[in-house]
């Protein structure tokens, strides 16, 4: 395995963290929310924070806030969720890299689009789970499967 010096670490830092810090991400989910009969897809848009750790030898995001609203009812295993908006300040990881990837990330072409990319794909592959709402003021766990992921 291929250490990931501390130069190497700090050329990523230098490059890369301040614009990945505080970067928006419009999400949408698998599930709709419906209101009289139409349906409308749930979005949230995330704020993820990316750091370099020096003491492990590796680059992580983390999501750091989700806000969106739930449009419409929602129903999942036997409840309704009602429509409500979120605000949730988190400290969730979705991507991390050392060693081998981060040193293909450095020497890549463009190395801004691709960690973009691999964030997107991790995003679009995760599940989160939710504490939300429902009809009877029941706070119930909601497992948001994400279609898609873009930034803004």
């Amino acid at each position: 395995m291929v250490s990931v010096s501390d130069k190497t670490l700090l050329e990523f830092k230098s490059r890369f963290e301040p614009p990945l810090q505080q970067l928006p991400i419009n999400v949408v989910s698998r599930s709709t929310a419906i209101t009289k009969e139409d349906e409308y897809p749930v979005q949230f848009e995330f704020i993820t924070d990316t750091y370099v750790d020096f003491k492990k030898h590796q680059v992580t995001t983390y999501i750091t806030e989700i806000q969106g609203t739930i449009p419409g009812s929602i129903k999942i295993s036997g409840f309704e969720i009602i429509p409500q908006h979120l605000h949730i300040n988190c400290e969730y990881e979705i991507l991390s890299i050392t060693n081998n990837e981060l040193l293909a990330l450095l020497n890549d072409e463009n190395p801004m689009l691709t960690y973009s990319e691999w964030l997107l794909e991790a995003i679009e592959n995760e599940i989160l789970v939710l504490e939300v709402k429902a009809q009877n003021s029941q706070l119930v766990d909601w497992p948001v499967g994400i279609k898609n992921a873009y930034f803004l």
